[in-house]
Parts: C-alpha cells; sequence; structure tokens
C-alpha cells in the first residue's frame, strides 16, 4: 500500500494495482479452501473496489492532463501479432494504449486492422499510423487514488488471519470441494502420483486450475483428476476433468488477462483472473501451461516445470 500511495494516479500506480488484485484473487481461493469464510467474503468485497478501479484507468490518465487519441494501422496477417507487441511497446513509452480492435481489413485483403485508443500528452508520430484526437469531457483530478484502495483494504484487514500451510496437494483438493459446494456440484476428486513433488511455489496456480475444472469444466457431476510424474529433472501436474470441454475457438483466448466465459461474476469465477494467474505465476518460474480439450469429453491443463524451480 506505500508503494500505490507513492505511485499516485499514474500508469505505475495502475501496474501496482493489478498486481495487488492477483494477490487478494489468490487469497480469496485459499480462504475458501480452508473454510475461512469471512476472509474470503471481505477478499471478494475488495475485488469489487479493485476491479472497479482497474476499469477506471481511462479516466485516471485524462485526469492527469493526457489527451486520448485514435490510431489506426494495417498489419501483414501473417506477422501482425509481433508487429502489434512492437507499436504497444513503443506507444508505451510515452503514453498508456487503453484499447485495442482489431479486424479484417476490407479495403486490404491479407492484412490485420487495428484501431487503438490511446491517452497522452502529445499525438504519437508513427509511420504507417494515421492519428485522430478525440474530443473529452476531462474529469476533475480526484488525487485520491491510493486513499480509495486504503478505505476498501481497511475492513478486508480486519479479517485477515494466518491461512495454514500444508501439502498444496491438499490445499487444491479441498478449494475444489468448496467450490463444489458452492456450485451445488457433485465432484469427486483422484490425486494420482507423489503429491510431495509438488513444488509449493506453484501452489496458486494448482488451486486455480481445480477451481476451474470445477466451475467451467464439471457440469452437474463429474470426476476432476490431479496426476503427478517426474521426467527427469521436469515435474508434469495435469488437472483434468471429465466434463463440457472447450470450444477450439476459446482456447488461444483463456490464458488472456480478464478473459472469462463466466455469464456474472460470482465468488468463485467471472473476474477473468484466475487462468491469467496460472499462466504468469508458472512462467516467471521458467515453467510452461497448456490445455487438451474435447468438446463433451472434458479439458486437460498441464504445468510442465523444474522439479526445484526458483
Amino acid at each position: 500500500m506505500e508503494q500505490l500511495r507513492a505511485a499516485g494516479d499514474g500508469p505505475q500506480a495502475r501496474k501496482l494495482l493489478d498486481t495487488l488484485f492477483r494477490q487478494v484473487h489468490n487469497l480469496k481461493a485459499r480462504a475458501a479452501a480452508n473454510g475461512l469464510t469471512d476472509l474470503a467474503a471481505a477478499a471478494h468485497e475488495f475485488e469489487n473496489v479493485l476491479h472497479a478501479l482497474r476499469k477506471d484507468s481511462l479516466q485516471h490518465a485524462l485526469a492527469a492532463g493526457a489527451r486520448l487519441f485514435l490510431l489506426q494501422t494495417d498489419f501483414d496477417v501473417n506477422d501482425f501479432e509481433r508487429q502489434f507487441q512492437s507499436l504497444k511497446e513503443t506507444l508505451n513509452q510515452h503514453g498508456e494504449v487503453v484499447s485495442t480492435v482489431p479486424r479484417a481489413s476490407k479495403e486490404h485483403p491479407g492484412k490485420v486492422s487495428f484501431r487503438i485508443m490511446y491517452a497522452a500528452t502529445q499525438p504519437p508520430e508513427l509511420s504507417g499510423v494515421t492519428v485522430e484526437e478525440l474530443p473529452v469531457d476531462r474529469p476533475s483530478s480526484t488525487n485520491n487514488f491510493a486513499r480509495t484502495l486504503e478505505d476498501a483494504f481497511h475492513n478486508f484487514a480486519t479479517e485477515l488471519r494466518t491461512i495454514p500451510i500444508d501439502d498444496v496437494v491438499a490445499q487444491a483438493v479441498r478449494a475444489g470441494q468448496a467450490a463444489a459446494e458452492a456450485t451445488g456440484k457433485h465432484v469427486g476428486f483422484e490425486v494420482r502420483g507423489d503429491p510431495a513433488l509438488v513444488n509449493p511455489l506453484i501452489g496458486d496456480a494448482l488451486l486455480h486450475l481445480v477451481r476451474n475444472a470445477v466451475d467451467h469444466g464439471v457440469e452437474t457431476s463429474g470426476r476432476v483428476t490431479i496426476e503427478i510424474e517426474q521426467h527427469n529433472d521436469d515435474i508434469s501436474i495435469t488437472v483434468s476433468d471429465d466434463g463440457r470441454g472447450i470450444d477450439s475457438s476459446l482456447i488461444d483466448k483463456i490464458f488472456e488477462p480478464g478473459f472469462s466465459t463466466a455469464r456474472e461474476v460470482s465468488t468463485i469465477s467471472g473476474r477473468g483472473v484466475g487462468l491469467d494467474v496460472v499462466k504468469t505465476s508458472i512462467e516467471a518460474l521458467g515453467g510452461t501451461v497448456t490445455v487438451r480439450s474435447e468438446l463433451g469429453k472434458g479439458s486437460c491443463f498441464e504445468i510442465l516445470i523444474r522439479a526445484n524451480p526458483r
């Protein structure tokens, strides 16, 4: 919270806000897994405030004196991801990319057209990019970005207690059982392999995968299996379910920040942060996470990581 207060209302504050949001989301899941219902409820309410503030980044940028621009450009369809990421990195050095909308270009076949909303103090000068300044009703600066968080944090902090630390696989199973109870589903859990091989550093990722299997995989009843195997210096941890499966058109999107298939926000899902947490935390440890799925037969998420990640 001290870092957030020092960051003020700028982009750095919003980056810290994203980090805090992930940490609270992790803690909420652990609290629910351990039956700490008051803490889980307080964490969920705190998430509501954090979520609202995350969506308010444009207002804070404008209040700080930024101008709003609409950028349009086209990229070759075969290389558009690399080109777009390069452009985004350049733009973020001098301002803040607020939103992007890609679409197939009707005017230029073989191209992907991007419309980018961009907040900055000066218009960018980039080759091949058209820039239009948008009129805005500039909000008055509130200068209380960190204060709002501190007020919301107070009730959450009063419920904060030490969460017991034990076998991370057992924690994940308890999280799955709590999710099954909350959603009214009948779910059996099976663990294969040696839980002692699972490094506590991946505990949050494993917990989210099990909760995800219960909430999004299993329909009314089913089974979730956690399997642990060692291959030389690597550990493979898979979480599979026999549920509805994932549409192939969504496979590449499910790890994106903010993406969710939930129709509404609940204490279990709807924030679009669970699988983002999994991918971010595993990659930070040098591992990978992949998914295989077949509609009507279920899904399997696999974490592959070194036996002793640091």
